[in-house]
């Protein structure tokens, strides 16, 4: 009785209370008593029922055994009750119902069973305290453990022993990985082998935290599998061993620290390492790093970089020695890079693949720049949605060679404007400097150098910045899947330059078989050892399991933002924080990473000047000049000449632009005309007539009066209202566009009456692609007109009517009037 669980007591006592009252209850005609014996019994029927109709046998037996005591209680007091009177039988079926239910315990014993054989306590000493934390870790239940023995002597933790199933049974497969958290140690101390000449109820455990399975030390695996010719650390030898518990977040961890001989370098293989400490290197579990001659590895017992931290502005703030936060180490410490290197140099480098978490990265690095100050321009081979969230928070985005040609033209001349500034206050650039430090980023490189027109011009570019950059405070910033920088003069001396900078290799193509990290920074890396990153944690299945038929098709964690940050000839392994950079079209969280003020860092006015009369700031869209004749028969300046200095202005050759059927369309309707009528003016397919007639109705541009009927947009509109006496509606501000901004920008143009994208970009401190957005609203309400290349738009309203024209476009976004 002593054995038994409180639970099963209360439900003995409940038996013999129900007994007791169903000897004189049922004969006492009180109709609340029949209708709760009825309800209850009923209720257990029909759950019962339930069950069958699931056809799930087992638990369809164990709610019978769940419901027999209430159904056959329900029987006997129908029975009580249905037949009058009181008669003899009617307590003895009671007595025997309630001590027939006490014994059976159905309902406890469905989910309990007394055990065989219960131990009081466990043995004294080691034994008892190795039996205690296997049965409190539950490793596998119901099997136990005897002949524990120490295998050196008590001062050291090693011991074998037996691990032992019930009668009759096998010694189930259990986890290493369990055996190890079980009693803190990491999974390569522990080890499970058969017995020989015992069958497969009985199995040895051997867990030697300090002398490895076989017997032998780990000073003697090391000199035999790790630091033995040929191993994963050439000559190396063990200079200490330390054990980590478990910390927070962090898990528990092994660590030693070897070295090799004075002279040499340590050299690690990642693979090989992790075959001697007998682990996956899917499983991320096991982290080697090199300085010089020294190497420390550790090993934890569970992957320490599963979880990712998420971004604020204070971790990508600047610290007191200039660097910045970008993720966490696997020792969880924070991962930290230099805003510039030792030799004073912003530039760097990023790799990854496709899924790595390199537009992550990207972003983290823009915001850190942005809150230390320094202005921005991004391009790439090709456009990227999510890049474009991160061009909305810096000065110049975009994509493809002809924005990468013109901006690195412009940035080559910037040097020319910069060293003049520098001549004047009598230094090369600092942090005292009078001008913004300019990091050009320049992702997916391989692909830009590698375009037929301007692939050359852009390397060659790229190679004056990467070397004479640094005096005049612009950095370049390589990304891309991998670097190829063989179009660049000089590898050895680039190298010098960008290797003391930011520096992150996320996964790269040598995690599934391809190229060594080495080759995929093009040089940048040096010769870091870099352990390859996996697509995702345990993504491997061991043959054994395959052997024995154990198949898990779970897909593991993803290793998104896990790489190394590289700086010189050292290399440490981290996860980059988390900033939500959606794909589905919801918001995203860059504005709480970036400046709080939402002001996006620019260049100087005298050094946006410089560039205006230079022909260098514009959207930089328009083809570079080719160098050939124009039409008129007039050449135009090179494209590519004189790439170090800008004596002379560049202008690009102005070409008349291609009339669109827009264009043709907007020409034709001068008057409230028919689908038919515009069709019949308009050289073009009816179809693109028709499209077009879509579009700029949408846009504004033009009204449709009724269905196949189209009108100018100021057409019957004196009056504020079309001809069907509806209110006309202004066109709507484009995507991303404040109509705060808006008023801004108008309030700013009509004032000063130049309508210039470069100063509405200095003046409101909004990126030049914004500024020339927030242009493009005004011209559609009529403020300004078309843009003329480089030129300042015209202002088409006076500063005479400034007022009223600011208070129709307060009412338009539904601004609170000024006071």
């Amino acid at each position: 009785m002593s054995t038994l669980p409180t639970r099963a007591k209360a439900e003995m006592a409940a038996y013999g209370a129900s007994a007791a009252a169903l000897t004189y209850v049922p004969s006492m005609e009180l109709l609340p008593a029949h209708a709760t014996a009825a309800a209850i019994s009923g209720g257990c029927v029909w759950w019962l029922y339930r069950k069958v109709k699931t056809r799930d046998f087992r638990r369809t037996i164990r709610t019978a055994q769940r419901v027999l005591g209430p159904v056959t209680g329900g029987a006997v007091y129908a029975a009580a009750a249905i037949v009058p009177g009181h008669s003899w039988w009617e307590p003895v079926a009671a007595l025997a119902w309630g001590g027939l239910m006490a014994t059976a315990l159905p309902i406890t014993r469905s989910t309990w069973t007394p055990p065989a054989t219960i131990t009081a306590a466990y043995p004294p000493g080691f034994a008892g305290l190795v039996m205690q934390m296997w049965d409190t870790a539950e490793v596998a239940p119901g099997i136990w453990l005897e002949n524990i023995e120490q295998t050196i002597d008590a001062a050291h933790p090693d011991f074998t022993a037996h691990v032992v199933a019930p009668a009759g049974k096998p010694v189930p497969r259990i986890d290493l990985v369990d055996v190890a958290a079980c009693f803190g140690y990491p999974v390569g101390c522990a080890g499970l082998d058969e017995i020989p000449g015992t069958g497969p109820g009985r199995m040895r455990l051997t867990v030697a935290p300090t002398a490895r399975r076989g017997g032998g030390s780990i000073e003697e695996m090391w000199a035999a599998k790790v630091a033995r010719p040929g191993g994963a650390i050439p000559g190396s030898e063990i200079v200490r061993v330390e054990q980590l518990p478990a910390r927070g977040d962090l898990p528990a961890r092994g660590m030693v620290l070897a070295q090799v001989d004075a002279g040499e370098v340590a050299r690690i293989n990642h693979g090989q390492l992790c075959s001697a400490f007998g682990v996956e290197p899917e499983e991320l579990r096991l982290v080697a790093e090199s300085r010089g001659r020294e190497a420390l590895v550790t090993l934890y017992e569970t992957a320490p970089l599963k979880g990712a931290r998420r971004a604020t502005r204070e971790l990508l703030t600047l610290d007191a020695y200039g660097r910045y936060t970008i993720g966490t180490a696997h020792d969880g410490s924070d991962a930290k890079v230099h805003m510039q290197s030792a030799a004073g140099t912003l530039h760097g480098f990023l790799v990854g693949v496709t899924g790595s978490g390199k537009t992550v990265a990207l972003a983290l690095m823009c915001a850190a720049w942005a809150l230390a100050g320094l202005t921005n321009w991004v391009t790439s081979a090709r456009p990227d949605a999510q890049m474009s969230a991160v061009g909305r928070h810096i000065d110049r985005q975009s994509a493809g060679p002809v924005f990468t040609w013109w901006m690195l033209k412009a940035a080559i001349a910037l040097m020319d404007i910069r060293g003049q500034i520098n001549a004047e206050v009598g230094h090369d650039f600092s942090a005292h400097s009078p001008y913004p430090g300019l990091v050009l980023v320049l992702d997916e490189f391989n692909s830009l150098v590698g375009d037929e027109a301007l692939g050359d011009e852009i390397a060659h570019m790229t190679d004056v910045l990467a070397r004479e950059g640094r005096k005049f405070g612009i950095g370049v910033v390589f990304a891309g899947q991998s670097l190829n920088l063989s179009k660049l003069g000089g590898e050895a001396s680039l190298r010098d330059q960008v290797q003391g900078g930011i520096g992150v290799v996320l996964r790269i193509a040598a995690s599934s078989g391809g190229i060594a990290a080495r080759q995929a920074t093009g040089g940048l890396a040096g010769d870091v050892d870099l352990a390859d990153i996996p697509d995702r944690f345990n993504a491997s299945t061991s043959l054994m399991d395959r052997m024995h038929g154990v198949l898990d098709d779970a897909p593991g964690e993803t290793t998104q933002g896990v790489g190394h940050t590289v700086t010189g000839s050292a290399a440490t392994m981290m996860r980059t924080l988390y900033v939500h950079l959606p794909k589905d079209g919801s918001p995203d969280g860059l504005g709480d990473i970036f400046p709080a003020d939402g002001s996006i860092n620019c260049l100087t006015d005298r050094e946006i000047d410089a560039l205006t009369e230079l022909g260098l700031w514009h959207d930089w869209t328009m083809p570079p000049p080719t160098g050939k004749d124009d039409d008129q028969g007039h050449s135009s300046t090179p494209g590519f000449s004189d790439v170090g200095s800008f004596s002379l202005p560049l202008l690009p050759t102005q070409k008349k632009p291609k009339t669109t059927v827009k264009d043709k369309v907007l020409a034709a309707v001068d008057r409230q005309m028919t689908a038919k009528e515009i069709r019949a003016r308009v050289d073009a397919a009816a179809g693109s007539v028709r499209n077009a007639l879509s579009d700029l109705v949408a846009e504004g541009r033009l009204r449709q009066v009724d269905h196949g009927v189209y009108a100018p947009a100021d057409h019957g509109a004196a009056s504020g209202t079309d001809q069907e006496g509806q209110a006309a509606q202004p066109a709507p501000a484009p995507d991303g566009v404040n109509g705060a901004l808006v008023v801004e920008a108008a309030s700013l143009v009509i004032s000063s009456q130049f309508g210039s994208q470069s100063m509405v970009q200095r003046k409101l401190r909004v990126g030049f692609t914004l500024a020339g957005s927030l242009l493009d609203a005004l011209e559609q309400r009529g403020i300004v007109g078309p843009a003329h290349g480089s030129k300042a738009r015209d202002v088409l309203v006076t500063p005479d009517v400034q007022d009223d024209v600011l208070r129709e476009l307060r009412a338009d976004f539904a601004l609170a009037a000024d006071d």
